[in-house]
This record gives C-alpha cells, sequence and structure tokens, in this order.
C-alpha cells in the first residue's frame, strides 16, 4: 500500500467498538432474547412477526414491550382479531389503558391496511400490536409500512396464529412460538434459527384473555 493511500486512511475517523451503537429497539424484558438480537429487543423503525398458536406466548411478550413502553409513558395500539384482551390483566402487569388504544380487527382486508398507515403516521405510537387469523398482506403493501414505520419510528409487530413457513425478508424479526420453546427464525446480522426456552417467556398467561365479547375500542 502506497504512502498517499496510508495517508488517507489516517484522515478517516473511527470508531471504537465501545462508542458503537445498536440500531434502535424496544426490549422485550427477556433478557436472553434482548442479547441474543442486535436491537437489544424487537427493532423500531421495523417490521416484526410472531407466530403461534394462541397459548404459546407470542400476545405475552407483546404485552412484556407493551410494559417498556408504558414505563416511559409512551403509547402503544392494538388491532384485535377473534381474542379479546382482558383489560383487567393488562392492567394488573402494569399497562397504562389510557396508552393504549385497542381497535377491533376490520372485516374488509384493504381496511387494516388503511388503519395501520394511519396509525402509523400519526406518530402517537411507540409500538403498534396486530393479531390476525391468518396473514393475507401483499409484500407490495408490506413495503410501504415499511417504509412508513421507518419515518415514523414505530416498532410494527404482526402476531399471526398459522404460522407460515415461508421466511419472508421483510420481516427483519420472526419468531415462532411452540409450547416448550420459541424458535428465532429470522433476525438481522443474528445466526438463526436460535432457540429459547419458552418457559422463560410463557407462564400461563391464558387468563389474560376472556372469551366474551369485550373490548376496550372499536
Amino acid at each position: 500500500m502506497s504512502k498517499n493511500a496510508l495517508t488517507q486512511f489516517a484522515d478517516i475517523p473511527f470508531v471504537s467498538a465501545e462508542n458503537l451503537q445498536p440500531p434502535a429497539g424496544l426490549p422485550t424484558n427477556v433478557d436472553t432474547l434482548d442479547q441474543f438480537l442486535l436491537w437489544k429487543g424487537i427493532p423500531q423503525g421495523d417490521l416484526s412477526l410472531l407466530q403461534g398458536t394462541p397459548g404459546t406466548g407470542a400476545t405475552s411478550l407483546w404485552v412484556r414491550i407493551v410494559e417498556q413502553v408504558h414505563a416511559q409513558n409512551k403509547w402503544a395500539a392494538w388491532i384485535n382479531a377473534d381474542t379479546q384482551l382482558f383489560p383487567t390483566y393488562l392492567a394488573n402487569h402494569g399497562l397504562n389503558l389510557k396508552k393504549l388504544l385497542v381497535v377491533k380487527e376490520p372485516k374488509e382486508h384493504e381496511q387494516l391496511f388503511w388503519i395501520l398507515q394511519e396509525l402509523i403516521t400519526s406518530s402517537l405510537f411507540e409500538v403498534i400490536g396486530c393479531n390476525l387469523k391468518e396473514f393475507f398482506l401483499k409484500n407490495h403493501q408490506l413495503q410501504k409500512l415499511k417504509r412508513l414505520c421507518r419515518v415514523h419510528k414505530v416498532a410494527l409487530v404482526f402476531i399471526n396464529q398459522k404460522p407460515q413457513r415461508f421466511i419472508n425478508p421483510l420481516f427483519s424479526l420472526i419468531v415462532l412460538f411452540q409450547r416448550d420453546f420459541i424458535t428465532i427464525q429470522r433476525a438481522l446480522h443474528r445466526p438463526t434459527p436460535f432457540n429459547i426456552a419458552g418457559s422463560m417467556i410463557h407462564a400461563n398467561f391464558m387468563h389474560q384473555f376472556k372469551n366474551a365479547a369485550r373490548k376496550l375500542l372499536s
């Protein structure tokens, strides 16, 4: 390498490893998961997908995330499918119901896409959860939502009750929940798949749900 090239490199400012900052994330309060992920939680300004049948812990993890968001006095939003969140359970776990907007899932798919766009661009919410019976959004819709999340710094988390086999690269984080363990199927800049004992996340959270038709806001 020539002397001139070495001089050019000498002029480049280098940042020490101690001063490198990871991309923004929202902690899940599950140490093993947060330490593994580059964002030290779920990615902020991006899309995440939590997959698993009811009772395996996907919604419970989202509740943990909202706990951390509400601890900072910030807002969260939830779009509901068939299962209704039980307000008493949420309040008992530190969630501020005054800073949680719950919306019933619309019957028309296009209406859901419009609602998601409106929630993201409002810039009111730190995290938005969307509980789906089945995943039906198209890639071009996900691409637009991803761009909006990046601009408005919103973490958009889809919870899908019918896991997909295809690993969609539009999601920066994909987690599969099963009875005894969870599998991180995709996480940027981390070796996957990566398994975590389910007991670390899921501990009999079924009482958070109520079968009766009850909701905070529709």
